[in-house]
């Protein structure tokens, strides 16, 4: 357990941990850790939520709002921001579906992926810039679990895109009833933990149905889901999630 958790963080964050992507069985510990991505997104968010309390306090709310998401940028290596707006540039590109993949691997971000970041982190900021500064660790930490549960279900209900590689296929060729029940129950507990039990189970179950959708709209597009459109899921989760807690909770 210690193991899959460190193996989780290691991969959705930057912190030196042990890589689960060198040695054997690296298949087999990617699909463990997928249990512990909510612990992970939750703990990256709390850090985040930290930051942007600490800074709120010399800079005020706007700036601290600004930190935070830097923060949350650089503790996952922009891990997920580069997954949307590679997404964003194959969906701009207009082209048949390998073209788009092709688009989607170049390490290159083009217009429509550059507007999509800027369109992206202004709405995030915008929403946790009107929260209450002191809702911002548990915001920020309930909604990094149930962004990363969203992550889970791409991985583990839908196929990789066929004839593809990458790193998001080590996490889609096995699949693991017990990781997604694990980390169904690590995010909806976070999610009480962080916005009580009505707000908690509201906002699971729009982060669900918002990854849901999103992961029926890639498999179609793409014919299954990429690496890059789980960083995107994650995304746009995220950002679902903060304007659902400002409007509905």
């Amino acid at each position: 357990m210690i193991r899959a958790a460190l193996d989780a963080c290691s991969f959705l964050t930057i912190l030196p941990f042990p890589c689960p992507l060198v040695g054997d069985h690296a298949e087999e510990r990617m699909v463990k850790a997928l249990a512990w991505f909510p612990l992970a997104g939750a703990l990256v968010g709390a850090a985040a939520g930290g930051i942007a309390w600490l800074a709120w306090h010399g800079f005020g709310q706007a700036i601290g709002a600004w930190f935070g998401l830097a923060a949350m940028a650089l503790l996952t290596g922009g891990l997920h921001l580069d997954g949307f707006a590679d997404t964003m540039d194959g969906l701009g590109c207009w082209r048949d579906r390998e073209k788009t993949l092709e688009v989607m691997r170049d390490s290159r971000i083009g217009a429509t992926g550059a507007a999509g970041l800027i369109f992206l982190l202004a709405i995030q900021w915008s929403a946790v810039r009107q929260m209450t500064p002191e809702f911002w660790v548990p915001a920020l930490a309930g909604i990094g679990a149930l962004s990363r549960f969203g992550m889970v279900l791409s991985a583990q209900l839908f196929r990789y895109v066929p004839g593809r590689s990458g790193v998001g296929r080590l996490v889609t060729e096995r699949r693991s009833p017990g990781s997604v029940a694990v980390a169904l129950g690590l995010a909806a507990g976070i999610a009480l933990a962080c916005f009580g039990l009505k707000s908690g189970i509201t906002l699971l179950a729009g982060g669900i149905a918002a990854a849901w959708g999103m992961n029926l709209f890639f498999s179609r597009w793409l014919g299954g889901v990429t690496g890059d459109t789980m960083g995107a899921v994650n995304e746009i989760v995220t950002t679902f999630l903060l304007l659902f807690l400002l409007v509905a909770v």
